[in-house]
């Protein structure tokens, strides 16, 4: 029996190492197949990814030949339909606002390349090259490019003037620059940089420095070409009805035309404010007779508007409000051809996103009103001529922005970018003349002078001018003005390319 019980116990240790032994080989083999698996798939992946980065480069190969292509001919929008690159090819293709509005005046390059199975792609957006200096200051005075050297004695240079004491005291936040001179006295603060042509004469700037300035000249407007390229004209024959409006489905219902032939307030018989120019109000008569708000529509924003004549931003209301701004903001240019009269205040209603610029432009023929009567006088120096020495312009003059009335009344604040070809005039009185204080928000421009007149006989009126920086950082996209590329300047800048 213990013979026969140590055979058996032996016949079962065999099998059991067999079944083992078994295990292990089908265990080995598994292992053995995910390595297989794990190497195969590796490799595949590392042979997709060569392919893919491939695929990458073959896409910014050709959004580099576009964007050339661009840099070289900014009409360009032929792109490139497969065209074959080493082992694979890249397909572009080129839009504009005409395929999408919401470019504006940027272009898009989409460049898609192929290898293989493997693809890449490469989004590049375009636009005019930056925007001119001047939008760079929060005050900048051009003096038509007379760049105050010092052969030119400083004390025949235009200066720029701030003033006042403790509350009354102006205050810059922002860079300031004038081709002439700035001079700050009392407590007039500059939070930032001062460059002046000629002398910096007064308190140093508190957030920056006081320079000597290389000559910046202001842009040539006229070279522009606004009539000819702007989205909408607001002119005489523009459809108006009996109540001077314009249907609200027409994106330039914003503006109102004037039918009083004589803008002067009531009670004020100087010739002040006696008009050759056709004359149109800033308001929207579909949100209230008032004309106290705008809504842009949607088709006419990120849009240019030429106004033939002046414009007047003189709600009845309080103030001018944008209201019924889409959610990335309203972002309009309005180009003058005339005087830009404010007397009323100008508010955003999204302030982060919104953005308006006006720009007062001449006719070809303008003056400098030395003694602010709106009205041109032998003897005062004409800006801009046609050759024969002779002002035959409009009598009130074009291409300045006006703040005021000469009745008087205060001036809310006022948010925008404006630029004057001329100059800058400042009338901000009660109705006893003496000066009362005003805010910009935004900046403040003139390719002449500013004419600040704040002080009188009791003190000084406050001027606060705050710059924003959302143009300087990219965070604003306003149509229409000009460029660093110069006046008329049609090429294009990459401002942005990412790998899609």
């Amino acid at each position: 029996m213990r013979v026969q019980g140590d055979a058996h116990l032996g016949g079962n240790q065999r099998g059991s190492v067999l079944l083992v032994a078994l295990a292990l080989i089908v265990m080995l083999s598994g292992v053995a197949l995910m390595v297989l698996n794990r190497f195969s798939a590796n490799a595949d992946f590392s042979f997709n990814q060569v392919y893919y980065n491939q695929a990458f480069w073959l896409a910014d190969a050709g959004a580099q030949r576009a964007v050339a292509q661009l840099t070289d001919s900014a009409a360009w929008r032929a792109g490139y339909p497969r065209s074959p690159l080493g082992d694979g090819y890249y397909t572009v293709s080129v839009a504009d606002s005409t395929d999408d509005t919401a470019l504006h005046d940027r272009v898009r390059v989409l460049s898609l390349g192929q290898r293989g199975d493997a693809a890449g792609g490469v989004e590049v957006i375009l636009g005019p090259t930056q925007y001119h200096p001047l939008y760079d200051h929060a005050l900048y005075a051009g003096n038509h490019g007379e760049c105050g050297s010092k052969a030119i004695a400083p004390a025949s240079l235009d200066t720029m003037k701030f003033g006042g004491t403790g509350s009354s005291a102006d205050i810059i936040h922002g860079d300031v620059f004038c081709n002439g001179n700035i001079q700050t006295t009392g407590t007039a603060q500059i939070n930032g940089s001062a460059e002046a042509g000629g002398d910096y004469i007064g308190n140093e700037p508190v957030a920056g420095s006081a320079s000597s300035a290389a000559c910046v000249k202001p842009p040539d407007l006229q070279a522009m070409h606004y009539e000819a390229t702007v989205d909408f004209k607001v002119n005489s024959a523009s459809p108006w009805d009996s109540s001077g409006r314009i249907a609200s489905a027409d994106p330039r219902h914003v503006f109102v035309k004037s039918t009083h032939t004589d803008l002067r307030p009531p009670g004020v018989t100087n010739p002040f404010y006696a008009f050759t120019n056709e004359n149109y109000l800033w308001g929207d008569p579909w949100e209230g007779i008032d004309l106290a708000r705008v809504s842009v529509s949607s088709a006419g924003n990120d849009r240019t508007y030429f106004v033939d004549g002046n414009l007047w931003i003189k709600p009845q209301g309080a103030t001018s409000q944008l209201v019924q701004s889409p959610p990335q903001g309203t972002h309009i240019t309005v180009i003058v051809r005339g005087n830009i009269y404010v007397s009323a205040g100008l508010n955003y209603d999204l302030p982060q996103v919104d953005g308006l610029a006006f720009v007062a432009m001449t006719d070809g023929e303008s003056y400098e009103d030395l003694d602010f009567d709106n009205e041109y006088d032998p003897g005062e120096a004409i800006l801009h001529d046609d050759g024969d020495g002779l002002y035959e312009g409009p009598k009130e003059g074009s291409g300045n922005v006006c703040f005021g009335t000469p009745r008087g009344g205060p001036l809310g604040p006022v948010h925008a970018f404006l630029y004057a070809d001329n100059d800058f005039k400042d009338c901000v009185r009660d109705p006893s003349g003496t000066p009362l204080g005003f805010e910009v928000t935004g900046a403040l421009c003139a390719g002449n002078d500013i004419d600040l007149r704040r002080d009188f006989s009791g003190g000084h009126a406050q001027l606060r001018v705050n710059r924003d920086t959302r143009l300087r950082d990219g965070l604003l996209d306003l149509p229409g003005l000009p460029t660093r590329g110069g006046a008329g300047s049609t090429s294009l800048v990459v401002l942005s390319w990412r790998e899609l």
